[in-house]
């Protein structure tokens, strides 16, 4: 069944499905749990989103047009060729780097790169020298919002834009220009250094969250990594030794950033920031509560009477636990069903829309954060001390995982206008060939 989903032809459609059953869900429990005054709020929210989401996604395909971002790995050997005997030689090998911005090892646009992060490096080294000094720009002492000028941003709807979108495409970039760059150890050092100044941005930005918001950073950015690795200069690379320690490096610095927070004594639950101070009303206590009194299907009679139960899914967003409370196991077995299917069918897209370039990177990341919101949110509702959420379920997780959900449909759709695009042009050139050929004859 996996197989047919990934490898079918209707794989976005079913995608879409499962996305429409998800927030009618969320609508569901957030009208039962008084979150939402209309039945329309989640959908407006989510129509909006994707509005956005698909006007943003078309000017960087535009841009991407013009500043090739999202160059393909073979563009190179494309546009430049090779020789008769099928190899380059050194002149058409340097006339290549030089013509893709790379002289001697040396990359342009990797310094430029290089520059655009040393400039935010600067503006977070400005903005902890200024604190307390003055509001017109605080990015790390609040915990969910920082100020800009006059914007009050919350950190809560950039997140996962940044760790699903701009991380990976960036370090995406920063890798690849290391590779035209011959594996250089001026490239390296730059790469490295940039990797590690957007790790220690994004670190600092969130170190004041609740600590499980760094735990999957840590996991979503080493997978990210190792993805672009693999995908794109991992066949080129003589020494793999050399990156695999790096990556190891890399996985212990995220180690020794989390072990700060850490003391001994210290529980999971309380690392996680789940703490009660009272049994009768925390997470675990009620939620143990539903998982042992829910009914087959239906309300069960003892969960109405209690009120702490009451209390505790009041304002909630707990999908999975509000759909045992209110319906039952069999609705909450089709949920997860749902939550399974959704994921195979996004799988299914990127599949079926593999761009060979800087893209692919991103959807893989996207589809991996959106596997670690149903794995995390399936545990968390059974009581596992990870607190995260399914998808579609909080307040801003519905805008953001919309937005990953956009980004998926529309990189597809611009895969296959480019596919039919490419079809069009053939025929009209075999066309005209034909045309060629019987004016000849004819002569």
């Amino acid at each position: 069944m996996i197989k047919k989903i990934l490898k079918s032809k209707w794989s976005l459609l079913i995608m879409l499905v499962c996305w429409l059953l998800l927030l009618w869900s969320r609508t569901f429990i957030g009208l039962a749990n008084g979150c939402e005054t209309s039945a329309f709020d989640v959908l407006k929210t989510s129509v909006l989103m994707l509005f956005f989401t698909f006007i943003w996604g078309c000017n960087l395909f535009l841009w991407d047009d013009e500043m090739r971002f999202f160059y393909k790995d073979d563009e190179l050997q494309e546009k430049y060729g090779e020789d008769d005997a099928g190899e380059k030689d050194g002149f058409c090998e340097k006339l290549s780097y030089r013509s893709s911005g790379t002289t001697d090892g040396y990359n342009f646009g990797l310094s430029t790169s290089l520059c655009a992060v040393l400039v935010l490096a600067v503006i977070c080294m400005f903005s902890f020298a200024m604190t307390g000094w003055t509001e017109w720009l605080n990015l790390f002492n609040d915990s969910t919002y920082m100020q800009i000028g006059w914007w009050n941003i919350n950190k809560k709807y950039i997140f996962d834009v940044l760790m699903l979108i701009v991380f990976p495409a960036w370090s995406t970039f920063i890798l690849r220009k290391v590779k035209e760059s011959g594996f250089s150890i001026t490239a390296v050092c730059f790469g490295s250094v940039q990797i590690l100044a957007l790790t220690l941005m994004g670190f600092l930005l969130y170190m004041r969250r609740p600590n499980i918001w760094l735990v999957e950073m840590v996991i979503v950015n080493v997978v990210t990594l190792i993805l672009i690795v693999r995908s794109y200069i991992w066949k080129d690379i003589r020494k793999k030794g050399n990156v695999a320690a790096l990556l190891i490096l890399y996985m212990l610095l995220w180690l020794a950033l989390l072990s700060m927070f850490y003391y001994n004594g210290q529980s999971i639950t309380e690392y996680m920031g789940l703490a009660d101070s009272s049994p009768m009303n925390s997470y675990f206590t009620n939620v143990s509560k539903i998982i042992g009194n829910a009914s087959f299907t239906g309300q069960s009679l003892e969960l109405v009477n209690d009120p702490y139960v009451l209390q505790f899914l009041e304002d909630s967003h707990y999908l999975l636990t509000s759909i045992l409370f209110y319906a039952g196991w069999l609705p909450a077995i089709l949920l997860m069903a749902v939550e399974l299917v959704f994921i195979i069918a996004s799988a299914g897209v990127i599949v079926q829309n593999q761009r060979h370039d800087g893209r692919d990177t991103i959807l893989q990341t996207i589809l991996f954060g959106l596997f670690i919101r149903v794995v995390g949110g399936i545990l968390y509702s059974f009581g596992i001390p990870i607190p995260i959420l399914l998808p579609f379920t909080g307040s801003v997780g519905v805008a953001t995982d919309t937005i990953c959900i956009g980004i998926l449909i529309l990189s597809f759709l611009s895969s296959r206008f480019e596919d039919y695009s490419d079809l069009i042009a053939e025929e009209i050139l075999e066309d005209l060939e034909e045309e060629d050929d019987d004016e000849e004859y004819d002569e």
